[in-house]
């Protein structure tokens, strides 16, 4: 009989404390954390015996406020968040016999997102304080150890660690949000919509706080659950249901920072045991899971495009995480054959390559034009006497203009380097290799390469030298490296020469600087170079071929010509929009990165175009007329 009044006290205690996950809460009508936590403690023990049965729990306690509660209500400015959009109708009924369970279940799934999971987010803004005060002192030539502003920060750190680091404490949430994603995991299609969406943020968030703050604890714990929850809700059946793209990003980040092994991750403190499925010998999930093998390398090309509506700073280390990953997936056999089916969907692979493209070429121009002023100041704060003459106002806005510059190059680089990298084991498979072919993409991609070697080597890049390099993943030679390798895999085909010799970065001389310079530091293995250093030689050829063919285009009539980049088409197709014929590579390149008519704004997309197959024909005739003319000149 007790059972009743006491969960009515957590339900009560849980309406009234709605405002914890305020960014700033009001401390008059909040409890304070630690009681917060306390809260979220004894529900945990509460859910101790069914900690491994997902199945005890049922789904209708969420749409059923008479019930719950009303702690999952739907409207007001209280309204909690649902996993879907525009739910409709709810599932069926509550109706199940033992309601305790799911009490208990959600109780402390609201409880957490209130306590621990709030807590967790204020002390990781806490951490990123701390660490950027202490960078600020260091910078003045100051007494960190005895900095009052920084000994605060410091204190509310550790004060807030004693309860929020709790080993056990830390072991049971991290347990109960393995049963949240088994829950999940085996939910209905029909039901999953209707669960509130801070469940799946909260899995995320916590874990991968965890993984940052006191990964140790993590030994032991069987996560298993939580990696079939992600899997399924990246893949494409489920991309529908879950529209939100920060939640989306989240997602990939706890594949990076939990399932990929540590020594792919850069993490030496994450146990190799988390990453690891015990009920297959203690093999990867990322290798062992059947589901993965289908879905996830498909399902991670689309969530690299999506991650661009998380905002400019956040997309790069979502992208930097999804391309790790990604490369650990390409080097497994296991995932191979997914790999290749993407090209089956041209259209969604074309824009998946267009962002690739676009990303490394504003990364490259972030990097090489930050770099060399990073250095400057460097080499400013390294003397003295110099520093010392500048004002105080100067010096303080030096050093601001100096930490933002730090921060973007260390956001730019990895994805950068990471990039080109995931660029070059893709074109190594050569159905991928004959899609980046494509009108639509080739010439982007040669421009691409182009730019970023233009920087590398034309711009001494080579030779750009700034302190700790490892610290901004300043890696040159390895780029260069890459980039050649991407080279190589192209080189024998005629699209890519003769795209090659139509990029208007293409330089004889800065070809063969870049073939003296990965002879010299040996930066290719036999294949590669001899593939490489023959590059420029086949594309002057190319440029003579081209010659010849324009002027046996010359004095073509303007309608046999792109209307935007005034050259004679290939494949002219009809925009309905406008009336205006024009080359199909030309029209799908632009509405890449803009969905509208170029010629009168109106909104268009590839599918709407239309074969010119009359104007087609002429062009062929007229063509083949002239190419004859030309024969019987050379036989005079």
């Amino acid at each position: 009989e007790a059972r009743k009044p006491v969960l009515l006290w957590f339900t009560d205690a849980i309406l009234v404390n709605i405002g914890a996950t305020a960014l700033r809460p009001d401390k008059a009508k909040v409890s304070n954390p630690q009681t917060l936590q306390n809260i979220s403690v004894v529900l945990l023990k509460l859910c101790e015996p069914f900690m491994n049965n997902p199945s005890r729990i049922h789904p209708g306690f969420v749409w059923s406020p008479d019930y719950n509660g009303g702690i999952f209500p739907t409207s007001g400015d209280d309204a909690v968040s649902r996993l879907g959009e525009n739910t409709g109708t709810c599932p069926d009924p509550y109706d199940v016999k033992n309601k305790f369970i799911p009490q208990c279940f959600f109780l402390c799934a609201r409880s957490l997102h209130l306590s621990v999971v709030a807590s967790s987010s204020f002390h990781s803004n806490i951490a990123r304080q701390v660490n950027h005060a202490a960078w600020n002192i260091r910078q003045r030539n100051g007494d960190v150890a005895n900095d009052a502003n920084l000994n605060h920060y410091l204190s509310m750190q550790y004060s807030n660690e004693v309860s929020l680091l709790a080993p056990e404490m830390l072991s049971d949430a991290l347990q109960f949000f393995n049963l949240s994603a088994g829950f999940l995991v085996g939910m209905t299609d029909k039901a999953l919509p209707f669960m509130p969406e801070h469940m799946i943020v909260d899995i995320c968030d916590f874990i991968v706080f965890v993984t940052r703050f006191s990964a140790k604890q993590m030994e032991g714990v069987e996560l298993g659950n939580v990696f079939k929850v992600v899997v399924k809700l990246l893949s494409p059946k489920y991309a529908s249901t879950v529209r939100n793209y920060n939640l989306r990003a989240k997602l990939g980040d706890v594949l990076h920072d939990v399932y990929l092994p540590p020594d792919r991750a850069g993490r030496s403190l994450v146990p190799a045991s988390v990453s690891c499925d015990p009920k297959t010998g203690g093999q990867p999930y990322l290798l062992s899971d059947t589901i993965a093998q289908e879905t996830l390398a498909p399902s991670l090309l689309l969530l690299y495009g999506e991650v661009e509506h998380t905002g400019y700073y956040e997309k790069m280390g979502h992208r930097a995480n999804i391309a790790s990953v990604l490369q650990y997936l390409w080097e497994s056999k296991e995932h191979r054959s997914a790999f290749r089916r993407i090209t089956q969907n041209k259209d969604s692979f074309i824009k998946f390559a267009n962002g690739i493209m676009n990303e490394t070429n504003s990364l490259i121009v972030t990097v090489m034009e930050k770099l060399p002023e990073i250095r400057r100041v460097q080499l400013q704060m390294a003397n003295p006497q110099e520093w010392a003459a500048l004002s105080e106002e100067q010096r303080e806005t030096t050093s601001s203009r100096h930490e933002e510059n730090e921060q973007d190059v260390k956001r730019a680089l990895p994805l950068c380097n990471k990039t080109i990298k995931m660029l070059g084991f893709l074109s190594t498979d050569s159905d991928i290799r004959s899609l980046f072919l494509l009108d639509e993409l080739c010439p982007r991609l040669v421009n691409m390469l182009l730019h970023v070697l233009t920087k590398l080597v034309g711009a001494k890049g080579m030779e750009l030298k700034v302190d700790n390099p490892e610290s901004y993943n300043f890696q040159p030679k390895e780029m260069l490296t890459d980039l050649c390798e991407i080279f190589s895999s192209y080189a024998d085909s005629l699209v890519f020469q003769e795209h090659f010799a139509k990029s208007g970065y293409y330089k004889r001389e800065l070809m063969a600087k870049a073939v003296k310079t990965c002879t010299k530091l040996n930066l290719l293995k036999d294949a590669s170079m001899v593939l490489f250093a023959a590059l420029p030689g086949e594309v002057e050829k190319m440029s003579k071929t081209l010659e010849d063919d324009d002027a046996l285009m010359e004095g073509a009539p303007d309608e046999f010509l792109d209307p935007l980049m005034i050259t004679f088409m290939k494949d002219p197709v009809l925009l309905p929009t406008s009336g205006t014929v024009i080359d199909r590579s030309t029209i799908t390149q632009h509405l890449l990165n803009d969905p509208c008519d170029p010629f009168n704004r109106k909104e268009l997309s590839i599918d709407m175009v239309k074969p010119a197959t009359e104007l087609k024909q002429r062009m062929t005739e007229w063509l083949e007329k002239k190419q004859v003319e030309r024969q019987n000149k050379m036989e005079e």
